[in-house]
């Protein structure tokens, strides 16, 4: 992955290779973001670019935290794709190798759990290892993926992953060794939040103060719920939300999921005429979906009746009402309540605590089609 290839946040694009020539680049970084908006792609083009031979070549690089000039010389040589953006080359071993994720400098850890190609030695300790395969392939055919996408891919649809100190064991293993090609070793953490606390603490030291040429590079959606002692010792850059044209550029067009679009009208409509028996297959339906699923479904929820509200609040051209659905959308936001949205906001909210806490989901949605009857 080159700084070129990814969509939107220009500026971090220049800052990066800034701070590594200058010798600014802190040995551990946590990139935040609310959506996929990239963060992994970023994390991907640095590791990339640290290592690219062109920057660590004796008389240009000596070092990640301090940078001579014979860099500029060469990159100036291979002619820049984007204006102003310093790059790795994508053309010596190591970029080939960072471009496919096998290079043996290269690790990953993301959130797992036991899945359904695992034997059963493996099920009882469940680590990323595993599953590098269905990682490398969701990565290299679309960087820009959610959590719930992660799960898919790897085969714990229902299940939500977590990194146990198991996991972080195996961090320790890897990162006690040399580097095998580059000149450094790159350890990208996907989701630290999603880390155990015994996890947690057992890699506080080796974050704090890691083996020389060391790369710590973590990608948090939720970063207030990474262990306050993991996030003090990265420093953090939070990337902007992408723009309409750069969300269709990056395949990220909103689709609306027909499950989630018919639960929730279903919910809407018998709301609005008080058929509390008719919630019952609602919620059941809700309850059973996996936790990352019923998370997505909380958030798509939210869309809609924001997109409702704003129908309701004649900011129709704010909308972005697709011509299928505008009906539908102009129908509710006749008949809702003015005092449903921010009622019903909250509770999504609570929902979305609810799920993250692993609260009875039957209960939890229960609840939330009670509230929605008494606030339509």
């Amino acid at each position: 992955m080159k700084f070129q290839d990814i969509i939107g946040n220009n500026e971090l694009k220049r800052l990066l290779p800034q701070m590594v020539r200058e010798g600014r680049l802190p040995h551990a970084v946590l990139f935040t973001e609310e959506g996929c908006w990239g963060a992994m792609a970023f994390a991907l083009a640095l590791a990339q670019y640290v290592n690219c031979e062109r920057n660590t070549a004796p008389e240009s690089t000596p070092s990640l935290f301090g940078a001579g000039t014979a860099a500029d010389e060469s990159r100036r040589e291979l002619g820049e794709a984007v204006p102003g953006i310093e790059d790795s080359c994508g053309v010596c071993d190591s970029c080939h190798k960072y471009g496919k994720l096998i290079h043996p400098d290269l690790h990953f850890v993301f959130p797992v759990s036991a899945g359904k190609g695992l034997s059963e030695s493996e099920k009882k300790a469940p680590i990323s290892d595993y599953f590098l395969t269905p990682w490398r392939e969701l990565v290299l055919r679309k960087p820009y993926f959610s959590e719930q996408e992660l799960y898919d891919a790897i085969g714990i649809e229902n299940k939500s992953g977590i990194i146990t100190v198991n996991e972080a064991k195996r961090i320790i293993e890897k990162l006690s060794l040399r580097a095998f090609e580059g000149e450094y070793k790159t350890m990208i953490i996907y989701l630290p939040e999603r880390m155990n606390i015994d996890a947690a603490n057992k890699l506080l030291k080796l974050i704090e103060e890691p083996p020389l040429g060391t790369l710590f590079l973590l990608v948090s959606h939720n970063p207030e719920r990474i262990l306050q002692t993991i996030r003090s010792r990265c420093q953090r850059i939070q990337l902007k939300p992408l723009s309409r044209e750069e969300r269709k550029a990056a395949g990220l067009t909103s689709t609306a999921n027909p499950e989630f679009s018919e639960i929730l009208q279903h919910l809407l409509t018998v709301s609005l005429e008080k058929k509390l028996i008719d919630t019952f297959p609602l919620w059941e339906s809700l309850s059973e979906m996996g936790r990352e699923r019923q998370r997505d479904w909380c958030l798509y929820a939210e869309q809609y009746i924001r997109t409702i509200y704003l129908v309701a609040s004649g900011l129709e051209e704010l909308a972005e009402t697709k011509p299928d659905g505008a009906e539908r959308i102009r129908d509710f936001a006749h008949r809702l309540n003015p005092g449903f949205y921010e009622k019903a906001f909250k509770a999504l909210e609570g929902v979305l605590s609810a799920v993250d806490s692993n609260v009875n989901p039957k209960l939890t949605f229960c609840n939330l089609a009670n509230i929605f009857q008494v606030i339509a």
